[in-house]
């Protein structure tokens, strides 16, 4: 047992050596087999470390190596930009930001308060708005996330009823992009911060900037909230809540999806961990977003599983 404490104690090792070789875009350059020697020369990078990390790598079994070449294997080939279902950004958002907040964690057990904002002065996604790559990287990562989540949401809801659908926060558009691919004739409307809206490449959807703790543009029938929810207090919630009420017409329809922690198998708590030390927040029971909406004005309608972890909550205006 003490050898498997052992063990555990540095399994972060292996994360943060896959971590940094994509920020330094290491699996990127190495779709083609290279040596060491090449691969630093070509990258700028110190060659006796860099063939530390490329063993490293291979051992882990994220690269295949035949003598002293190394090439992305069938898992890293997945850490790479130009691959359709890349997970690169969401390797990257765990490493940075989010492990500090995390060796911080005793100050939001003590204190109940957020570890990011106490380290950083300031909230997280202000933090984000400050700095434009971090910014895209979060919402590259977010997306690559989403693409999985939600592939199979056009499946499990009629959208075709709604003549428009906006996603409230929807990032980079993953969840209008699928649902737009089903039901061409829906007009798709992505709202986000302005920020956020100018890196959108989707040209199938309208676009607009804005902030969902100001107005929310009366542009559509139905509202998705996809994710939105867990990353503020039930505060803030309410304020999104309430402007998602007001932007919708009579009879509007709220979409609310989340890992309801009552719904599901696995264990929320590390999770709830994470958004309490970035942004005092908490994954949540699907009757403790039924009632945020309820106080907002919404009535519950009805809820759908999309997957294993999450739950479509259905409401009307």
């Amino acid at each position: 047992m003490r050898d498997k404490l052992k063990s555990f104690f540095t399994e972060h090792w292996k994360y943060m050596a896959v971590s940094t070789a994509c920020k330094l875009n290491l699996f990127d350059n190495l779709q083609e087999a290279k040596t060491a020697n090449l691969l630093a020369t070509e990258l700028s990078l110190n060659e006796e470390k860099l063939l530390l990390l490329l063993n490293a790598l291979h051992y882990a079994e994220y690269l295949d190596k035949n003598g002293e070449y190394f090439k992305v294997n069938s898992l890293s080939v997945f850490l790479t930009d130009s691959n359709p279902e890349s997970l690169k950004y969401a390797c990257l958002n765990w490493s940075g930001e989010h492990l500090t907040a995390w060796q911080n964690l005793d100050f939001s057990i003590k204190t109940g308060n957020s570890s990011f904002e106490v380290i950083y002065n300031k909230p997280f996604f202000d933090f984000l708005n400050d700095n434009p790559e971090k910014l895209y990287a979060y919402h590259k990562a977010m997306y690559q996330y989403a693409k999985d989540d939600y592939k199979t949401l056009p499946d499990m809801i009629d959208f075709g009823r709604h003549k428009s659908v906006m996603d409230v926060g929807g990032s980079y558009g993953a969840v209008l992009e699928n649902i737009k691919a089903k039901y061409s004739k829906v007009e798709c409307v992505l709202f986000d911060l302005p920020k956020v809206i100018e890196k959108v490449t989707i040209q199938s959807i309208k676009k607009i900037g804005g902030s969902f703790f100001e107005k929310i543009a009366n542009q559509s029938e139905a509202i998705v909230l996809s994710r939105v929810l867990h990353d503020w207090n039930d505060e803030k919630a309410n304020l999104i809540l309430k402007n998602c009420f007001e932007a919708l017409p009579h009879n509007g329809i709220l979409y609310v999806i989340e890992n309801c922690s009552d719904k599901i198998k696995t264990d929320l708590s590390l999770l709830s961990l994470n958004m309490s030390a970035m942004c005092e927040s908490y994954e949540r029971t699907s009757a403790q977003y039924i009632s945020l909406c309820e106080n907002a004005g919404f009535q519950f309608n009805s809820e759908t599983k999309l997957n294993e972890l999450q739950t479509i909550l259905i409401f009307k205006k």
